[in-house]
């Protein structure tokens, strides 16, 4: 069967990844976003479950009597905190200092043209098809752990996701058979000193002072004790300190976070910090506290059987120059929740192109993307279940067979 039976809509899939980035959302507040998902869910008459799995969440069901195989897709519906630079768009952000710059848009707008495309052809589908519109990817708690909380992968038996980069060419499609993304958790070092006229130290505590060599004890942690092989990122992003040029800071706040691509060098990286942080404060007879943004964030990989099952249908769509290696990111994402309880796989769709000006990283001011990759996105996800719909072999499954009601 070829995805060109199923009806996808270039024109409609701008329009909506238009209105997604004109009206940006954080988190889970995510009222007018839902709400867009819904109102063309209803359209289609596509059957969904709204707040079931959490706050804004919508997960809709193509051929919900099944109880054969389900396929799980997955888009991320939240933005940035963000002031956008793109004047001259129509379609720049009406919300002052918040904007889609990793994509979001597209997903979900991609992932309503799937869920349209494969419910007009649901009686030629043997499978159920489950559509997971995820608030909060770029925030805390994490949406894809909430959504896991509620049971949402129960009677899913594997799950796929796409992400769009301006590092590929427009089409382009990428994956990879092991780790996508690493694992991450932010830190906060507060450090308590005593502050004093610049001319006597000696009989104050410069919390400052043990900032510094906390920072500069980081750089040799990560540049003496990792394996150069491996990959570990612990970055101090904002240090505060001292308000005043006549008197030592009694006060100095260090925040970062820590990227790992083996799950085994977080728990390392955050055991070292820990050691540096207090002994380091002792040494400088300052008072201190270290806190965690929470567990850490796990590392993504993708199921090798998915791989090869998505790398087939993906070369169908894009032709097989277009379907490349996706290199491991030092970037985080919470897709790894639902990897904890099925097989998973994550894609990348690139978006590049430079005629457009579609160039700039994501998470960036400037980020926009070439909107004609948007109809290859949608084909790929159908391409994918038509081709599978039976199953997938060779699946791993963390947590034992599916589980069916």
């Amino acid at each position: 069967m070829d995805y060109s039976i199923a009806p996808i809509d270039q024109a409609e899939l701008v329009r909506l990844r238009r209105e997604l980035h004109m009206y940006p959302e954080l988190r889970w507040d995510l009222d007018r976003t839902a709400a867009l998902v819904k109102r063309e869910l209803d359209s289609a008459g596509i059957p969904y479950e709204a707040d079931r799995y959490g706050r804004n969440t919508v997960v809709a069901t193509i051929n919900p009597e099944s109880k054969g195989f389900t396929i799980g897709l997955r888009a991320d519906m939240d933005a940035l905190p963000i002031l956008e630079n793109n004047f001259e768009k129509p379609y720049r952000s009406r919300n002052e200092g918040v904007m889609h710059a990793c994509g979001h848009d597209a997903h979900t707008a991609m992932m309503i043209g799937t869920a349209k495309a494969l419910y007009a052809i649901r009686n030629q589908l043997t499978c159920r098809v489950r559509i997971l519109f995820q608030p909060c990817e770029e925030g805390r708690p994490s949406g894809a752990r909430t959504m896991c909380e509620h049971g949402v992968m129960k009677d899913i038996d594997c799950i796929v996701m796409c992400h769009v980069n301006c590092v590929d060419p427009v089409h382009v499609i990428s994956s990879n058979p092991g780790v996508t993304n690493a694992s991450s958790v932010a830190f906060t070092v507060t450090l308590e000193g005593r502050s004093v006229h610049v001319a006597t130290p000696h009989v104050g505590i410069d919390a400052l002072a043990a900032g510094v060599k906390i920072y500069n004890g980081i750089q040799l942690l990560v540049s003496r004790e990792v394996d150069p092989f491996d990959t570990c990122v612990m970055s101090v992003t904002c240090l505060q300190a001292g308000e005043t040029v006549a008197a030592n800071a009694d006060r100095c706040v260090l925040k970062g976070s820590i990227r790992c691509v083996k799950d085994d060098t977080m728990i390392w990286a955050r055991k070292r910090l820990t050691e540096l942080v207090r002994l380091t404060a002792e040494e400088s007879r300052t008072p201190w506290n270290l806190e965690w943004s929470g567990e850490p964030l796990p590392s993504a990989h993708n199921d090798p059987a998915l791989y090869e099952a998505l790398v087939q249908s993906a070369r169908k769509v894009a032709g097989p120059e277009r379907v490349v290696l996706l290199p491991p990111s030092p970037g985080a994402e919470d897709f790894a929740y639902y990897e904890k309880e099925k097989p998973g796989l994550l894609f990348g769709l690139g978006m590049r192109n430079e005629e457009k000006g579609c160039v700039h990283p994501a998470h960036t001011k400037d980020w926009d993307i070439d909107e004609d990759g948007l109809e290859t996105g949608v084909k790929v996800f159908v391409q994918f279940v038509i081709d599978h719909m039976d199953g997938i072999a060779g699946m791993n499954h963390p947590k034992g067979e599916p589980d069916h009601d």
